[in-house]
Order: C-alpha cells, then sequence, then structure tokens
C-alpha cells in the first residue's frame, strides 16, 4: 500500500503556491494583445473585471469541492467523484501530455531571454538553461516539499513587492501623450477575455496539495479566496499602471510592456530590475506547476488509476520522486520537439479550461446525485454562479478554437486515447 503524504502545509503555503504559479511572466506582456484588441482603458478594465469575476465563480466552485473532498490531486479527486474513474483518469492524462507539461516548458522557454538580459549567457545555451531549470527545480522539490515551499514564498514576496514598487513609481509618473480615440470592436471582447484568462491560469491548483494541509476543509476556502483575491488586485493595479505611463498605441506596438513601463518610469535600471522580477516570475511559476503536477499524478497512480509507480514516496525524504521525474521528463521532451510554444501553450490552456468547466458541471451533479457528502463550505451564490462560470467557459473555448482551432484539435484528440488507454490500464491492473 502506497504511503500517504504528510500533512505539514497551512492556507498561507497554498495560497502561496496558486500566487506563484498565477502570477507569472504573462501579466507582463499580454497587455500588448489586450491593447490591439480593445484600444480603450475602459474596455480593457472591464475585461480585467470581467474575466476575474467569471475566474471568482470558478474559485467559488473549487473551495467547496475542495472542502468537500479534501484529498491531495484536487481536479482529479473531483472528476472521480462526480464522473468515475475514466474522466478521472483521462484528466490526470492530458494533464501529463498537454496540460501542466505544456504550461511549464512554455513558461521556462522564456527563462534564458531574461536572464540574458541579467547574465552574460553564451550563444546557443537557452535550451541548456531552459532544462536545467526545470531539472534544477524537479531535483530541489524531489529533495524536499519545504525547501520547494520556501522557494515559492520567496519568490512570491519578491514578485509583489517589485510589482507594488512599479505600480507606486508608475502612478508618479506624467500622463503620456494620447492619441486620437480608436473604435472598440465588440467582437473583439471575447478574444480579449482569451488573454485575460491566460494571464489567471493556475488558479484552481491549492487543492492539488490538500493531502498535505493540515486542516483541508477550513484552509482550503481560505487559500483559494486570498489567492485570487490578491491576484485580481495586483493585476487590475499594474494594467491601470501601464495605462498612467504608455499611450494605447505606445502599449500597441509595445514588445515588452512591463520592461518598457520600468524604462519609462527607472531609466536603464528599472529596465533590468524588472527583467530580474520576471525571472523570478519564471522559477516561481516552473517550481508551482511542479508541485501542482507531481500531487497529481501521486495521487491518481495511488488510487491504481495511473501510470504505475508514481504513487511512490522516497523512503528518506517522503516526496513523490517518480511523479516529479515523469513531469520534468514530459516538460523536457516538449521543450526539444516543439516547434511552436506558442501552440503549446494554447494547447495548455485550452485542455485545463475544459476541464475546470467538466469539474463545476461535476459539482452541480454532487449537488444533486450526492447530497450525503459533508460540505463545510456552500458555494455563494449557488445554482447562479456556477451556470455564468459554464457560460463564460464556453465562449472562452468558441473564441480560442475559431482564433486558432488546431490545438482544441489535438486535445481533444488527447482526450479520446485517454479512454482507452484507461481500459488498457484496468485490465492490466486486473491481471485480464
Amino acid at each position: 500500500m502506497a504511503e500517504d503524504l504528510k500533512p505539514t502545509l497551512s492556507w498561507l503555503d497554498a495560497a502561496s503556491i496558486v500566487v506563484g504559479i498565477v502570477i507569472g511572466a504573462g501579466i507582463f506582456v499580454t497587455p500588448q494583445e489586450l491593447a490591439r484588441l480593445l484600444p480603450a482603458t475602459g474596455a480593457m478594465t472591464l475585461a480585467w473585471v470581467v474575466s476575474g469575476l467569471l475566474v471568482f465563480c470558478g474559485a467559488l466552485a473549487f473551495a467547496e469541492l475542495s472542502a468537500m473532498l479534501p484529498a491531495t490531486g484536487g481536479l482529479y479527486v473531483y472528476l472521480k467523484a462526480a464522473f468515475g474513474p475514466a474522466v478521472a483518469f483521462s484528466s490526470g492524462w492530458v494533464h501529463l501530455f498537454a496540460l501542466l507539461s505544456g504550461a511549464t516548458a512554455y513558461v521556462a522557454s522564456g527563462f534564458s531571454r531574461y536572464l540574458a538580459a541579467l547574465l552574460p549567457l553564451p550563444e546557443g545555451s537557452g535550451l541548456l538553461v531552459t532544462l536545467l531549470l526545470i531539472w534544477g527545480l524537479a531535483l530541489l522539490a524531489a529533495l524536499s516539499t519545504a525547501w520547494a515551499v520556501w522557494l515559492q514564498n520567496i519568490t512570491n514576496v519578491a514578485k509583489i513587492l517589485a510589482l507594488a514598487l512599479l505600480i507606486g513609481l508608475a502612478f508618479f509618473a506624467g500622463s503620456p501623450a494620447q492619441g486620437a480615440p480608436q473604435a472598440v470592436a465588440a467582437g473583439n471582447f471575447g478574444l480579449a477575455l482569451a488573454t485575460c484568462f491566460f494571464c489567471y491560469e493556475g488558479w484552481s491548483y491549492a487543492g492539488f496539495v490538500a493531502g498535505e494541509m493540515r486542516e483541508p476543509a477550513r484552509d482550503l476556502p481560505r487559500a483559494f479566496a486570498i489567492s485570487f483575491l490578491l491576484v485580481v488586485v495586483l493585476y487590475l493595479a499594474v494594467n491601470l499602471a501601464y495605462t498612467r505611463v504608455l499611450s494605447i498605441e505606445e502599449l500597441q506596438r509595445s514588445g515588452q510592456v512591463g520592461a518598457d513601463v520600468a524604462g519609462r518610469v527607472l531609466g536603464v535600471a528599472g529596465g533590468k530590475a524588472l527583467a530580474a522580477v520576471i525571472v523570478l516570475a519564471i522559477v516561481g511559476t516552473v517550481n508551482g506547476l511542479g508541485l501542482a503536477a507531481s500531487r497529481l499524478y501521486y495521487a491518481q497512480a495511488r488510487d491504481g488509476l495511473f501510470l504505475p509507480g508514481l504513487e511512490i514516496l522516497h523512503r528518506g525524504t517522503g516526496t513523490p520522486v517518480r511523479a516529479i521525474v515523469a513531469h520534468a521528463a514530459v516538460s523536457s521532451l516538449l521543450v526539444l520537439v516543439s516547434s511552436s510554444l506558442g501552440f503549446v501553450l494554447q494547447l495548455a490552456i485550452s485542455a485545463a479550461w475544459l476541464y475546470y468547466a467538466v469539474a463545476v458541471a461535476g459539482l452541480i451533479r454532487l449537488r444533486a446525485r450526492r447530497p450525503e457528502l459533508p460540505r463545510p463550505y456552500r458555494m455563494w451564490g449557488y445554482p447562479w454562479t456556477p451556470a455564468l462560470f459554464l457560460a463564460g467557459t464556453l465562449g472562452f473555448l468558441i473564441s480560442l478554437t475559431m482564433q486558432s482551432p488546431w490545438p482544441s484539435v489535438c486535445v481533444l484528440a488527447v482526450v479520446g486515447v485517454s479512454f482507452p488507454v484507461h481500459s488498457w490500464v484496468a485490465r492490466a491492473r486486473a491481471g485480464i
């Protein structure tokens, strides 16, 4: 029988993991695309508010699910309870081969570019640096969960303090010269929401470490609420700071919005400081993704619903070493073989939101079919809040598919393959 992970984490640790994953490099570059889609400060702010409200509805649902089913694995645990082992297996399969590994490969690939702004790197060393980051953080997580969480906390504090400094300095800067007003196309609002959703990715991952929390039923809803509200406030403030320093036209032309704002306010030193912040953001995101992924694969394998062996904990460190290695290996493979990391990112995002929708639908199903389950926390606004989330997610996925259909097709293919693989694994375990 597989050993259980030790319950050592607080709500602050779980919230820190979520904040570390969510606040990555995206917040420094996506406002450029947002300004192109919605070339008006008010419309851009509205997109952040609307997307934040929709994610908030999802966070409420995940808070109820996590308090009701406080076990390591998060999303997988919820899907298993609501829809059975086959759907739960497909979730882990898609996370390993598209979602979490794809997101890790994409984020880690930017590490060398920003590190080169701070340190002289040999030409052509970008790929090696990316792989060293992935495997270095995997080694840290394998040696000690406490060390990995400590690194998460440190990177989070550094990122938040640096963002706060950038926001404060931006509001002391002079207002930019504004050009002629540009028309805002209503049809672009869905695409703009998709851009914002990318920046919020990772908000659901607190539940992945539920089995290592001391009081998950009480602390998980708190972790979801605190981490989400902190991210939303920071995102709104950062984007208002951007429009305070740069005009809409400058935002549209900017290759790296955050660096341009820092350079405008603080000069060359500001640009380097911002590069250091993004390096920390990438480290925190890759580290948090690795922690969440390994716990998911460990939980599924422990329940006999994933690749055999990933449920084994290291005797000395008590960490899920094999699950950590599996995540690092697939992430590295995607870095090595992918010709377009943008494609990998779209693959990950469409897969994530597909399963978020399935999980929230599962909450509705559990309310109807398993009313006897303990519910220390019940989501506010039910059934309207989950309905709003499902409608918003459907609109997001349609917009993403219309914009770039192939990643969605590939996600459906990966999902389709997962069911016969699950059947094969189940027969193999049963000795049939």
